[in-house]
């Protein structure tokens, strides 16, 4: 009887432990011991009195939260062996060199898993701004095709922004549509004319926006729902295949794969997009990531099991997303980006091609 009578105390005070998850009050009975240690920083600076959160994955608890010291440094100990996310909120800190009013530019890179490889782990987060990282960059991805009932999606385009103050210039740039294999697999790779790094044909200037039309016609004309993008900055097209539409007043962006025969497509729902200088277009081995100058992956599945290296694209964005639907994906204001897809886009109802969404 004694001993029925222990286990059940026993059994109580481990479900108090869960409950309470890691509040400041810690049992002193709990299933396994687990410390953590994260270091949290601002564009490569400690960033000091910042709320870091800390919320287990595979139970339901309590979340606890702390404060970073001068360091950048919080600690949490006596926590459950197992996983937890890790996230910040920025409503409590403000960079000295951030003007008020301008919070809404700080983003977490990535809201990180903790995954226990021993008793203590150590880790970091790091925060940015956007426009900290300017340059050119894929603003929207517009997939998914209009409402119809035949299967249309040719109205796909990719929208490019630059973000930066200076001009930057297309010539001798790839685009490349990446396979499950990360950097290493390249699918279809498009090149822009001109030569890589030293051209000086194609300027962008500072804010513009750059359409890239899978077919540069006004599709409206076939499914009533869809977009007009005849007057698209730039068509793909593949000179292997002569039945692709080629819109004579648009500049061509051309596909460069060996034996490749189809036009630039993108996959409706999942894909990864890159954008890269076109120094390195040997695609056999995949593409240099140092001359990568902008990725963006595509989900509109919650659990998609990422396919692009994260120092790439840490998250994906397009959750939810439907076939024909028009929904398309753009950035939550023009080249906002931290390297996370998950921050920075937002799905919009319909595609805005040459323009931001209000």
């Amino acid at each position: 009887m004694e001993s029925s009578v222990g286990r059940i105390g026993i059994l109580v005070l481990l479900v108090l432990f869960i409950v309470i998850g890691c509040s400041r009050e810690k049992p002193t009975v709990y299933d396994g011991s687990f410390g953590l240690r994260l270091y949290v920083t601002y564009e490569g600076k400690p960033a000091v009195g910042l709320a870091v959160f800390l919320e287990p994955v595979d139970f339901v608890a309590k979340i606890c939260s702390d404060t970073t010291d001068s360091s950048g440094l919080v600690e949490f100990d006596d926590l459950l062996f197992s996983q937890y996310r890790a996230y910040v909120s920025t409503e409590m800190y403000l960079p000295s060199d951030v003007h008020p009013g301008e919070l809404d530019t700080i983003s977490v890179i990535g809201n990180i898993v903790i995954y226990p490889t021993s008793n203590f782990v150590v880790d970091s987060i790091g925060l940015i701004s956007s426009g900290a990282e300017p340059g050119l960059k894929i603003n929207e991805l517009y997939t998914v095709g209009p409402p119809n009932d035949f299967f249309y999606y040719f109205d796909q385009f990719i929208e490019l922004y630059n973000s930066s103050t200076d001009t930057v210039y297309l010539d001798g740039m790839i685009v490349c549509r990446m396979g499950d294999e990360g950097i290493r697999d390249v699918t279809y790779i498009f090149q822009f004319p001109g030569e890589p790094l030293v051209g000086r044909e194609y300027p962008v200037p500072p804010g513009t926006f750059v359409v890239l039309a899978v077919d540069a016609i006004d599709h409206r004309e076939i499914v009533p729902q869809s977009i007009d993008l005849s007057n698209a900055d730039w068509e793909f097209k593949n000179s292997r295949d002569f039945g692709d539409v080629d819109n004579p007043d648009v500049p061509n962006i051309d596909n460069i794969l060996e034996g490749h025969t189809r036009d630039f497509s993108m996959n409706l729902v999942s894909e990864v997009v890159l954008i890269a200088d076109g120094s390195d277009a040997v695609y056999i081995d995949g593409i240099d990531p140092e001359t990568v100058i902008d990725c963006v992956e595509y989900s509109s599945n919650p659990n998609h099991i990422k396919e692009i290296e994260k120092f790439l694209d840490m998250g994906f964005c397009g959750v939810g997303m439907q076939r024909y639907s028009s929904q398309s994906r753009e950035r939550i204001k023009a080249g906002f980006d931290t390297n996370n897809s998950t921050v920075d886009f937002e799905v919009i109802p319909f595609p805005t091609p040459g323009y931001q969404h209000e």
